[in-house]
This record gives C-alpha cells, sequence and structure tokens, in this order.
C-alpha cells in the first residue's frame, strides 16, 4: 500500500485542524484498525490450522498452544520449522495465511507512517492542544491582534491564540520568538467548541475576539459567553453602532478603535496636550502606565479610606490612584473616576493606578495588592 502523498495529508490534516476532531482519536484509529484486522487473522488462522491438523497421524499440530505458537513463527517470519502444518489443507491455509499476513504488515507500517507524518501536521497546526492556566486567548489575526498579542507577552502573560488561516500561524509565532514568552497557537474555527477547548478555554483568564469579521465576533463572543459565563470576553468592532448589540450580548467589553481614534483625534484639534497624554501613557513611551490591582480580603489597607490610601502612596514613592472600582449587582463593574477622600477601600475592589512600572510593583511588594483581576 503506497504512502500518501504529502500534500494529501496537509489537505486532511487542514480539514480536521479547522473542526473539532480529537486528535488521539484520530491518530489512533489509524493505526488500530488494521492492528484489529490482523490480530482477527493471526486468531482465526491458529484456530483454523489446529482443527485441521490435530487429528492426523504424526501431526506435530496437536493443541492450539501449538497452532498458536506456529502463527506467531511464521507471522514474525523466523521460520523455526519446528511446528509445520502436514496436510494439504493445512499446508493451504498456511499458505493463504502468508500471504494475507505479507499484505497486512505492508498496510500496518504504512498507516503507522501515515499517521507520524500526519501528527506532524497537526502538532504543527497547533492540534496537540495546551495545559495553559489563566491565560489570555486570542481569536483572529488583524490588526488589533497585531498590537494586543505583543503587549501581552511583554507583560508577561501566556497567550493562546486562533487562527482562522493557517498561513498566519508561522507569523504569530515569529512575533512570539521575537518578544519571547509563553505562546500557543492552533489554526481553526473558534465558533467550534473542539478548536476552543485546544486553547484551554475552561482554565482561561479571558478572551480577546479580535477577527476583521463583526458578525463572526457576534457568533463567537453569545456561543463563549452562553458556554464560559464566567470568562471575561473582549470583542473588537469595527462598526461603532453595533456596539449596544455586542453589550447585549453579555460580554465584558466591547472594543472600538475607531471610534475611540475619532475622539482622540478631535480631542488633539482643541485640547492637544490631553491627547499627548492620552497618546503617551497608552503607548508606555515615557514609561508610564496605567495598571489596576485587586484588594485582597485581609489586605492591610481593608478599612482605610481614599484620602489615607493616596497619602501612603506618595509617602512610599507609590503611583497616582486615579479611579476605583466595585461589581455591580446585575454584573459588570462600575467605575469611578477621581473616587471620593471618604469612599472606603474594601475587600474585592480594585484601585486604578498612573505611575511607572516600579513604582506600581510597590503595591504588589509593599501593600500586597493582587494585579490584574
Amino acid at each position: 500500500m503506497p504512502l500518501e502523498s504529502a500534500k494529501d495529508l496537509a489537505k486532511k490534516a487542514h480539514d480536521f485542524a479547522a473542526q473539532d476532531y480529537d486528535l488521539r482519536a484520530v491518530i489512533i484509529k489509524k493505526i488500530t484498525r488494521p492492528i484489529i484486522i490482523f490480530t482477527m487473522l493471526f486468531i482465526l488462522s491458529g484456530l483454523l490450522i489446529w482443527i485441521v491438523e490435530r487429528s492426523l497421524d504424526n501431526a506435530n499440530i496437536v493443541t492450539l498452544s501449538d497452532a498458536y505458537w506456529w502463527s506467531l513463527v511464521t507471522l514474525s517470519t523466523v521460520g523455526f520449522g519446528d511446528v509445520v502444518p502436514i496436510s494439504g489443507y493445512g499446508r493451504l491455509i498456511a499458505s493463504a495465511y502468508i500471504i494475507v499476513a505479507v499484505v497486512f504488515i505492508a498496510v500496518v507500517v504504512t498507516n503507522i507512517q501515515d499517521a507520524l507524518r500526519q501528527y506532524a501536521i497537526l502538532r504543527d497546526l497547533g492540534m496537540t492542544g495546551n495545559s495553559m492556566e489563566r491565560h489570555v486567548i486570542v481569536c483572529g489575526w488583524s490588526r488589533i491582534s497585531k498590537v494586543c498579542i505583543p503587549e501581552l507577552l511583554a507583560a508577561g502573560r501566556a497567550v493562546s491564540v486562533v487562527c482562522e488561516d493557517e498561513n498566519q500561524i508561522k507569523v504569530v509565532r515569529q512575533v512570539g520568538e521575537e518578544i519571547g514568552g509563553n505562546l500557543f497557537v492552533t489554526f481553526g474555527d473558534m465558533t467550534k467548541r473542539g478548536v476552543l477547548e485546544r486553547v484551554n478555554i475552561g482554565h482561561a483568564d479571558s478572551i480577546i475576539i479580535a477577527t476583521d469579521e463583526d458578525t463572526l465576533n457576534l457568533i463567537a463572543s453569545l456561543n463563549i459567553h452562553s458556554e464560559h459565563p464566567e470568562l471575561r470576553v473582549i470583542v473588537y468592532v469595527k462598526q461603532p453602532e453595533l456596539r449596544k448589540t455586542f453589550d447585549a450580548s453579555g460580554v465584558t467589553y466591547v472594543a472600538s478603535p475607531f471610534e475611540l481614534g475619532g475622539r482622540l483625534v478631535a480631542s488633539a484639534a482643541f485640547e492637544p496636550e490631553v491627547a499627548l497624554l492620552i497618546d503617551n501613557v497608552s503607548s508606555g513611551i515615557d514609561g508610564h502606565d496605567i495598571q489596576q490591582f485587586t484588594v485582597p480580603e485581609g489586605g492591610e489597607i481593608v478599612g482605610a479610606n481614599v484620602d489615607s490610601l493616596r497619602r501612603d502612596f506618595l509617602s512610599m514613592g507609590g503611583p497616582l490612584l486615579i479611579a476605583t472600582g466595585v461589581p455591580k449587582k446585575v454584573g459588570g463593574w462600575a467605575v469611578e473616576p477621581n473616587p471620593s477622600g471618604s469612599t472606603e477601600i474594601k475587600a474585592g475592589m480594585i484601585l486604578i493606578v498612573l505611575g511607572h512600572g516600579d513604582e506600581c510593583s510597590i503595591l504588589s511588594s509593599d501593600l500586597g495588592l493582587i494585579q490584574g483581576r
């Protein structure tokens, strides 16, 4: 049986990867089917040769163990010659068994080779999956993901990427090699459950849906939110008028870069320094960054107020507190910019700060706050 061409194997691997097939099941099925048939042939040949030979005079295949010893020796092509059929029917069975055995050995070896080659192709397509936890999943390779993936990796976050086009895999991996970090890339349809299971969505911290197709983004966000309601879902929207539709789908955050960019451009026309500040902070050009921290249960600042916290931050050379966030009763978060000085700090509250990286790191090292949420 000839080996499948690399082109045929690649096409099969492409079809498997695009769907939600179980990789191990596909490979095991390809290998085990001929092995099962071959095992049945081994058992049947031994049984037939025993039935034909056992009652003959001078027979040396008398017991089932003799028959299966002969079958095994014949199959292995060792040919000891200590146990052989002596009747015409026995030799006919032996001849047929040898011919069929040779063919099946070739089939088994060919299937194993094809399976190994197909596994290598599927592994390159990310079909082997990953075991990441508290990672960020990014679906789609677009202008947005080209920016956010390097940012996430540079921030030390583990990232799993689902590409819609297999040709994008090498490009994304190259980005990971240039920046470093924990990056996994796969290829497939992000609306398929099996594809999302490859990126271990059940243990992810959040997912960013960032294809250039708003319809596909909406379908994916609805499916993901319904199956993983606790997962943070961030969606990229090209058409700002669809924001309300996405908000109603239950996503955590809707990003409309064109809308945001338009406001920034308008601000630059009459408040250029404000626009410059926003641009510098968002890009981290001068080292400043906006970060958020979570107040843990039993934290030393629980019970304090915003005024005292700001004084503590100032005395220890920490960042500037610019906003707080508390969970809403109906889901989501309420963020209060420039909170009142009398606002009480509670466990689970979010503190949003502005400062250099080393200033922000003080909040974790000295006050025990948890970066992120």
